[in-house]
């Protein structure tokens, strides 16, 4: 990395303007590379971002200016991932959201930078310490104020102890104590702290935001997408997947917000209704092709496990148990064999391109599935596995088979 420019007016205000001029010149050079949008997000990443994090760093940068870089790159990576122009750039970069991307913000990196530095200035074992070097960032945030406030955060904490949340027990998690860590450790924390920060404000940003902080609301699983996935995945799909967490799809309700329709054709023509509960889409089949698109998939794979033979045997496996005082504990334990390995005569049923008669304990509206493994003659199942299922919408019991397993799909 080279190192700081100076000339002769001794400041940074020449140096500052260089950098944002040098930040629209690299985005623009990957912009004509003629590369697909991923790989230039990818090269934003791990080329761009590295490279303007030192010049920021370096030089007494406020934040407003990094400010105005980041949403010059939010535009760049707007298109590049093929998301319209009012997508927020909470998407971008949330990473305890419905949906997380492997993208970083420089406004925060800006932040862990910054709060590092001045750690080490003052934390410096040679006379750099005693130089009263001062870590300037502007006006409206204060690095120095921040390190010392996330500091007495972590004083607090250490006198509080760390609370176990939810089903956590005795030693399930490392508690890092500032007390007895060192300098090192101590950086470390405070960078981690900064970090959780920043996510907390984004996450109160997106509730307060309306269609596209919907997801805040919602009782799903998070979705962790990595570099690996991205390559593998197309660009209208990874554009797909972001507009419809964030409803920014062109959907009936959002043309006529967006007043590029007058009427909204579908009252209840929303991302949700459409996705899930549209009888239009239900008596087109659309639910029926993505229903079989993911049973298709999963069906192949289940019949190979069948037909393989399986030696019913024991798995010792390592377990930690408790035991009362003066007993000795068992060092391993047994576990059961699965049942794909202790039992045989096993039957695959799919609710595939033809309507199928299962078991009646799983034809039921509450357990209506839409694969089944079950074992015994035919008509007199003695067990039986529903391995995709649930409650079904819809009144009628043809409604109810098509609708099967909608959401999977999704």
């Amino acid at each position: 990395m080279p190192g700081k420019w100076y000339d002769k007016s001794l400041s940074d205000r020449n140096n500052i303007s260089s950098t944002e001029k040098q930040a629209e010149d690299w985005l623009r050079r990957i912009e004509k590379s003629g590369l697909p949008g991923k790989f230039k997000a990818w090269l934003y990443q791990h080329g761009l971002l590295p490279r303007l994090i030192w010049l920021v760093t370096v030089y007494e940068a406020p934040l407003t200016s990094v400010e105005g870089v980041e949403r010059k790159i939010n535009k760049h990576l707007r298109r590049w991932l093929g998301v319209p122009p009012s997508f927020t750039s909470i998407g971008l970069y949330i990473r305890d959201g419905q949906l997380q991307l492997p993208l970083s913000s420089i406004v925060e990196e800006f932040k862990v930078a910054k709060c590092s530095l001045v750690m080490n200035y003052r934390d410096s074992q040679d006379q750099v310490r005693d130089a009263g070097v001062i870590t300037r960032s502007g006006r409206t945030w204060a690095a120095s104020e921040s390190v010392a406030m996330v500091e007495g955060a972590l004083r607090l904490k250490d006198i509080i102890g760390n609370p176990c949340e939810g089903r956590q027990g005795l030693g399930l998690t490392h508690f890092q104590q500032w007390g007895k860590s060192n300098s090192w450790e101590r950086r470390a924390i405070v960078q981690a702290e900064v970090r959780n920060l920043e996510e907390e404000a984004r996450e109160a940003r997106a509730i307060e935001l309306g269609p596209q902080g919907a997801w805040t609301k919602w009782d799903l699983p998070e979705r962790k997408i990595s570099w690996a996935n991205l390559w593998k995945l197309e660009p209208f799909r990874i554009s797909f997947l972001m507009r419809a967490v964030y409803d920014t799809l062109p959907t009936p309700v959002n043309l006529h917000r967006w007043r590029l329709r007058e009427d909204p054709l579908c009252k209840r023509g929303s991302m949700a209704h459409i996705l899930s509960g549209c009888k239009t889409a239900l008596t087109q089949g659309r639910y029926r092709w993505r229903h079989d698109k993911v049973l298709t998939v999963l069906a192949p794979t289940l019949e190979q496990e069948r037909r393989r033979k399986h030696q019913a045997r024991a798995m010792s496996i390592r377990a930690i148990t408790f035991v009362k005082e003066g007993v000795r504990p068992s060092s391993l334990s047994t576990a059961k064999p699965n049942l794909l390995q202790s039992a045989q005569g096993w039957e695959l049923r799919v609710d595939l391109a033809r309507k199928l008669q299962f078991p009646e304990e799983t034809d039921k509206p509450e357990a209506r599935c839409s694969l089944v493994v079950n074992r015994g003659k035919e008509g007199h199942p003695r067990g039986t596995d529903c391995a995709m299922g649930g409650r079904l919408p819809g009144s009628s019991r043809e409604e109810k088979r098509q609708i099967a397993g909608s959401g999977v799909g999704v």
